[in-house]
This record gives C-alpha cells, structure tokens and sequence, in this order.
C-alpha cells in the first residue's frame, strides 16, 4: 500500500518494523521482511518525483566545495533515494578489507568477508546484474581473459569485474511491488524528525514524523526501527535525537559522525599499451546473462599487505569530452548533449557538470566542429548508441571510445584512510521543519594521496615488465594534482562506524546501535573501511543480512505489536 503523506488522517502509525529512508537500503529491508508476512511502514520524505522543497531538507549548513559535493548533488529524497542517480555499478568489498591491517588505523571490522559473501548471490537479484561472479575467470563464453595480450594475474590483476545494475532506479523498478506487498505500508511525503527513547535510554519508544508544511506530529510506533536514510543523513537523525542521550543516540564514545570517508579518485596518467589496439579490452563485455561487466587493474591482497597499499583499482577511460582537443565527433557530441538544456534527461546532475566543467561559446564551436570533422563515426553512434541506452530492457551503463594509437587516461578509484577529525556535526541553522543542517568537515590525508602516488608507479613497473605497456604522466607535480582531484560526498561511509566494542563504535556487527536494544542502521555509514569500491552493493548486501537478523532473532515478527 501507498499512502501520500497529504491524506494522511490517521496520527498514530503501528506496525512489526519502521523503516525510514526510502533508498536502495530502505525499500530491500522492507521488502525482504514483508515477503515473509512480517508488517512494515516504509517512511520517505519524499514522493515518486523529485521536489526542490524536499530536497532542501537535506542542505548542509556548510561543507568545503572544493573536498564535498553540495548535498543536492549526491543524495535524493525521494522513493529510489540515491539510485535514482547511480549509474549502476555493483562490485563487492574485497576480503582483505576486512582484515585488521597495521598500515589502516582503526579498521578493524566486526565480520569478515566470508560471512557477508552469503548475501551476494541475492544481493545480485534485487540488482539484476547477473550471478555473483566478480572475476573474468569465473564467466564462461569470453575468449580474452586478460585486458591485453601478454598481461597475466600476478602482483596486478586485470581480471577482477564490476557489474552493472538492471535496474539503476530502485523507486521506479520496485513501485508496483511496494504498492501490490500488503505488508507493507509506504508513507511518502512524511519526514522523520526525532528518534524517541524511553526514559532508561534502552528502547525507542516511536518515531516522530512530520509533513512539510505541517506543524502537525504524526508518530510511528513497532517492535523494531531501522534507520535507512542514507549516509551522513541517518548519522544527522542520530545526532539531533538527543533528548535522553544528550550527545546524539549511540554517541556514548564520541564516535557518531566521525570517521567521515568515501574515495579518492581522479586521472594522473595514461595507459600507453605497446599490444595490438585492436586486442585491448577498454570497455564493457557481457557475460552469459547478457549483463554488462567492466575489468579494472587491481591488486593482489598478497602484494597490498607487502607494500602496506591501501585498496585501489584502475581502468581505461575516454578522454575529457569537455576538452575538445580530442577530436572525437562522438565525445564531442555527448559533451553538446549534456550541455544543452536536455541535458539532465540524460545524465544526473553530478555526473553531468564533472563532464562538462564549463561551457562557452567558444567551447560549443569548436565541439560542433569535432563533429563536422568526423561525420561517419558521430552518425554511426548516435542511433546505436541511443537505442541501448534508452530504449533496451538491459540499458548500456555508458559508452568507451576506441583508441587507434592505443592509449587511455587511468581513472583511479582508492579507498580512503578512516580519519577520525573527519566528520559531521550538528549546526546552529535549522531546515523547514526545525531539524538542525549539519556542517560538515570531509577531510583526506597524505596517506591517500601517497598510495596513489605508488599505486601508479607499480601499475607502471608491472605493465613495463611483461612488455605491454607503460604509464605516461603530464607535466607538472603529480602529488598536488591528486590533491586538486580529492573530492567526494556521493560516497557517505563511516559516521556510524561498526564495531564489536561500543567504545569502539556506534553499532554493533548486527547493525544495532549500541546500547539500544531495537534500533538499527542500514547504510555505509556503517562501513570500518571503505574499499575501492562504491557503496551501494555492500549496502544492500547489509540490509539482507540485517533483515535475516530481525526475522531470526526475533526482532521482527509477523504479529507486530500487540
């Protein structure tokens, strides 16, 4: 059922489990627990389409632009949460993440991968991306195993894959099952405001709710509460719940909103390869379910703990399209397209303005002129092109120009160190419905850039090796210009941080906050550490586990409350 927050008349909510946060997280708890008769209230703020009202809600009160992304930009409020503007790239967390490394402070993690890779397989379901197999080795039907001729698994790994999401929009994909479930009840439009404890601090008594606009409290009472709003957005919904723990709900250690991580990531070099052009694999493959994979350089787990690396991945990418020196009708005819007006039908905001940085008139000419240049390549790929990504059931995740003289920009995507002085906090300025902004302090560390710095050198020194390639750098000091690149915010991980100790911690290994015994957190906020990879398929990976937990402990039962 779907109930709009407007023609809400009841003001007393009841059900098994309250879930709050309508994302990726949010709508698989809820589902999971409601296909096996257990009853749950579903609480977004936002509707089925975005509102600029709504969205405003989430604004920081301050954040340094050049580290963090404005909060409008990488977070939605909305039914889908931030899959609504995720481009659908599922890739599990690796088992040396999970190890307690000397060379990572503080990344002692409470489980251990082996554990977690039991929710793969149905995490992949609720992805559609195909069976949960995240190296070339393990898919039948490619004949090229390696990213080029000559290049084998060792030190380096060119095998390791990503996969790439049916559905990127979990709102659109799962609303006819979320109106059709009739144990679940969703309330969009409706706005959690405070978490509410008993007196002893050991319990939530109910959740206080509110509409915009409304100065009318509307409560929401079950046996279990899961906080799924995202990111650093549950953390602030933690933080400003503080009337009986008056530090914020699981602050007891001072840890809730520190340990603020995501990536880093950006382009220092390019991937010359001395093999045949022709041979290079640069883009995506499919594997026997027709899903889109990607193959990424990485490296071992022997040889991270060897050269005390942080977790980070490679992979050949297009030139700059805003930059029309590449001569390239087909990047240059994207770049116009996210240029113009209809630009954001075609990409979200975010991924749009990093493609194409500024426009000018200037700009504009010389693109148009790339694509009179080279008029059978740009006509050849614009129907194509449109057709799988727009029109196909299973859409093409982005588009890889082939380079003739066989050379590609490296994008890099590395794990960044936990920082305890990383971190959100409450502000003194207030949003529409009187909840307090968050000022947030993103901060990076020479640890980061340092092992990108060596990363490159290795990757470079491997490929040099077996004689298929090198790394080709740019003028000017490397190191500053991996500093220029450090920036993050789509990627909200660690502010909640898991912990078997709750002085080491906000929530426990099963994702329940510390001390409260039926409060719980869905969502990378929880993360110790935060791999090479996104977020968004350990998230999910979490909420199944987390809602295996509720039904077997007990914690969420098809009776509810009494």
């Amino acid at each position: 059922m779907w109930i709009e927050a407007e023609s809400l008349v009841e003001k007393k909510i009841r059900a098994a489990v309250a879930v709050v946060g309508g994302g990726p997280a949010g709508i698989v708890t809820a589902l999971d627990l409601a296909r096996s008769g257990v009853d749950v209230v579903l609480i977004e703020s936002g509707g089925r389409r975005p509102s600029p009202q709504v969205q405003d809600l989430g604004t920081a009160n301050s954040f340094a632009p050049d580290r963090h992304a404005p909060m409008h930009d990488c977070t939605r409020r909305q039914i889908g949460g931030a899959s609504v503007i995720w481009g659908g790239r599922c890739v599990p967390f690796d088992p040396i993440d999970f190890e307690q490394r000397d060379w990572v402070r503080d990344s002692d993690w409470p489980v251990r991968y082996d554990e977690l890779a039991a929710w793969f397989a149905r995490s992949c379901e609720y992805f559609r991306c195909g069976r949960p197999v995240f190296d070339i080795h393990g898919i039948d039907g490619i004949a090229q195993r390696s990213l080029v001729p000559g290049l084998p698994d060792g030190d380096v790994r060119s095998s390791s894959l990503e996969r790439w999401s049916l559905p990127t929009d979990f709102g659109a994909e799962y609303a006819r099952e979320l109106q059709a479930e009739r144990h679940v009840r969703v309330f969009s439009g409706l706005t959690c405001t405070e978490i509410e404890l008993d007196a002893s601090g050991r319990r939530v008594s109910g959740l206080t709710c509110r509409r915009l606009g409304d100065r009318e409290i509307i409560r929401v009472e079950a046996q279990s509460y899961v906080i799924a709003c995202g990111g650093i957005e549950g953390t602030r919904l933690l933080l400003a719940s503080n009337k009986v723990q008056r530090a914020g709900i699981g602050n007891h250690a001072d840890h809730l909103g520190r340990y603020y991580m995501g990536h880093i990531s950006g382009k220092l070099a390019r991937l010359r390869f001395t093999t045949p052009p022709e041979r290079t694999v640069f883009g995506f493959d499919r594997d026997v379910d027709g899903t889109y994979v990607r193959r990424r350089l990485s490296f071992s787990p022997e040889f991270q703990r060897a050269e005390k690396l942080l977790n980070i991945v490679g992979f050949p990418a297009n030139p700059e399209i805003g930059d029309p020196a590449h001569r390239n009708g087909v990047l240059s005819f994207a770049y116009l397209a996210l240029a113009s007006p209809l630009g954001r039908h075609f990409a979200s905001d975010a991924i749009r303005k990093a493609a194409i940085g500024r426009t000018g008139e200037r700009r504009i000419a010389a693109h148009a002129r790339n694509m009179l240049l080279d008029p059978a390549r740009t006509l050849s790929f614009i129907p194509v092109f449109g057709y799988k990504r727009f029109v196909a059931r299973r859409k093409l995740p982005g588009f890889f120009q082939y380079s003739h003289d066989n050379s590609y920009p490296l994008h890099y995507h590395g794990e960044q160190i936990p920082h305890p002085d990383s971190r959100v906090r409450l502000s003194d300025s207030v949003d529409a419905l009187g909840m307090r902004r968050l000022d947030i302090d993103f901060r990076y560390d020479e640890q980061d850039v340092d092992c990108v710095m060596r990363a490159h050198r290795h990757w470079d020194a491997y490929l040099r090796a077996h004689g298929v390639g090198f790394l080709e750098y740019a003028d000017g000091d490397l190191r500053q210009k991996i500093w220029e690149q450090a920036a993050d915010g789509f990627h909200q991980a660690g502010t909640t941080r898991m912990s078997q100790a709750p002085a080491a911690g906000v929530v426990d290994s099963q994702c329940r906050v510390h001390g409260v015994d039926n409060l719980y957190v869905a969502s990378s906020s929880n993360f110790v550490t935060s791999s090479q990879a996104n977020s968004t398929f350990m998230i999910v990976v979490f909420a199944l586990r987390l809602a295996d937990h509720l039904r077997s402990s007990g914690a969420a039962t098809a009776q509810g409350l009494d």
